[in-house]
């Protein structure tokens, strides 16, 4: 029987585990740090092995420990690299949903040499919308089309029933890695040319967009498009955008916070500080002044403004004091988002992911393809997000194992190797993208 190790037993973990034991036949090992985590795997799946370790320090004692055939590395972005070198020294293939980092993407031709496979960008985005546009993509190149503009955009947010709170969001990852991404550097193609909007200026640029049947949201660009024209085989693509979906006010928001410095990361001192001090101190006031005064006057509005009352509701004006002595500013507001930004029981989160493509055809016709997937979380079960960033990776470890992905190297998941049998096993998990092509 082969054996998978998986690295981290935090959201996510439980539906890949869940997919392995009803079909991976294979032994299942799940190490983290968390004995609370670890708990909860043993509640739910008796038959996984549970090992308590600093997967940081320790994932290349785990990995001569237990022999891996195969690791899914579920652990945050930074160790990518490390782990996947671990694996290479140690002859293991490697699944991870996380992007792929240029320090793995440098082992490709060692893994090529070794025989072994590593596939990463595999959950829902990154994953499942790469899948989705190269299999549209590739089946408008066989029919002698070309690409004029590939848009595709992705959220995560609560479900209609469950959005009750004025920020229009609610945490289904970490919120290290949600406000993270509030000073990412955004690059799109428009009309040919590179469009650059670095340190979160992407979100200056939001606009609103309608998903059929659900209602208006907005998007805004994600991380870097640009390098999916060569990944997708699209060299003839004019505009490429790859963004992220919001419910509308949430760029407004992270625009004015980023404005006042609150997803900087330096670290201060704030002995005897209130979260109202702070905020004063953020918006370049005296510690003592009224906080909403202070954001009012910084951002030249009124105490109506929606971006007032939504920080007043999260707690920014709060006299109560910080619950720690230093820390920076992004430590200061995920503390607020980890309070009040979380899912109640029974509430369900909502994915969205929507591909567009617009293409041209010999004869001159021309035609949008669309792919949409909506999926929303089980209550009191797994969450749509877990279930669609979980179950891909343990779907590819399964293939791996089982010698259906065959060609080594580092990969995205654009080989049809891959996301063939890949999206047609996610249709028997109820995770599918519905198609639409309108000649235009």
């Amino acid at each position: 029987m082969k054996t998978v190790l998986i690295l981290g037993a935090g959201r996510v973990s439980g539906p890949c585990i869940d997919y392995l034991v009803r079909k991976g036949g294979c032994k299942t090992i799940v190490a983290d740090i968390s004995t609370e985590n670890l708990a909860k795997t043993a509640k739910f799946f008796p038959s996984v092995e549970t090992v308590e370790s600093d997967v940081e320090t320790e994932a290349g004692s785990l990995m001569d420990r237990f022999s891996p055939d195969l690791v899914i590395n579920l652990m945050p972005p930074f160790l990518m690299a490390p782990v996947a070198r671990l694996c290479l020294d140690k002859g293991i293939h490697l699944v991870h949903p996380a992007y792929l980092d240029e320090e793995t993407r440098a082992m490709d031709e060692e893994c090529r040499e070794a025989g072994l496979v590593f596939v990463t960008e595999l959950g829902l985005d990154p994953g499942i919308d790469h899948m989705s546009a190269v299999s549209t993509i590739n089946e408008i190149h066989n029919e002698g089309g070309k690409v004029e503009s590939f848009s595709s955009v992705c959220g995560a947010l609560p479900a209609a029933d469950a959005n009750t709170n004025p920020w229009g969001y609610k945490l289904s990852w970490s919120p290290s890695s949600l406000i993270g991404a509030s000073k990412r550097t955004a690059r799109i193609l428009q009309d040919g040319k590179e469009i650059l909007w670095p340190d979160g200026e992407t979100y200056e640029h939001v606009r609103f967009y309608e998903i059929p049947r659900l209602g208006t949201f907005e998007i805004y660009a994600n991380a870097d498009s640009i390098p999916y024209r060569e990944f997708y085989g699209i060299p003839e693509a004019k505009d490429i955008y790859r963004g992220t979906i919001r419910y509308p006010g949430w760029c407004e928001t992270i625009c004015h916070l980023n404005a006042m410095g609150f997803f900087e990361e330096d670290a201060k001192d704030l002995t005897g500080l209130t979260f109202g001090r702070f905020t004063a101190h953020q918006a370049g006031a005296e510690k003592s002044a009224d906080p909403k005064k202070a954001v009012c006057d910084f951002l030249g509005c009124r105490e109506w403004a929606t971006v007032i009352l939504r920080m007043e509701w999260l707690g920014f004006f709060d006299d109560r004091s910080l619950p720690f002595e230093k820390g920076s500013p992004r430590d200061v507001i995920s503390a607020l988002f980890s309070e009040k930004l979380v899912y109640q029981p029974g509430e369900k989160d909502l994915v969205i992911l929507r591909d567009e493509v617009v293409a041209s055809y010999p004869g001159g016709t021309k035609k949008c393809h669309s792919s949409t997937l909506v999926d929303y979380g089980i209550p009191d079960s797994w969450s749509s997000i877990a279930r669609t960033t979980g179950i891909p990776p343990a779907i590819a470890a399964r293939f791996i194992l089982e010698g259906k992905i065959i060609t080594p190297g580092v990969h995205i998941p654009v080989l049809p190797e891959i996301y063939e049998p890949l999206l047609e096993e996610l249709r028997g998990e109820n995770i599918s993208m519905q198609e639409e092509v309108i000649s235009l």
